[in-house]
């Protein structure tokens, strides 16, 4: 709770789910290896910043960011 006010939070990890399996995005970067993702990182953050940012494409949008953050560890 801050200043009266309670706040849920909402997992920033793939929370599952078959919906992504077909969804576009998840195909064109679900063939990629993370060598190969760490070097389109860019078109990864256009991709990711096209997405409507609501509850429907959470879980496209989890993924998308957690591929991004693998490609950085491994930098």
């Amino acid at each position: 709770m801050i200043g009266g006010v309670i706040l849920d939070s909402i997992s920033i990890n793939y929370l599952g789910g078959n919906e992504i399996l077909i969804h576009p995005l998840y195909l064109k970067w679900s063939q990629l290896n993370i060598e190969t993702i760490q070097g389109a990182a860019a078109n990864l953050k256009i991709d990711l910043k096209g997405v409507e940012a609501n509850m429907d494409n959470l879980n496209i949008i989890a993924y998308l960011s957690t591929l991004l953050r693998c490609s950085l560890l491994v930098a």
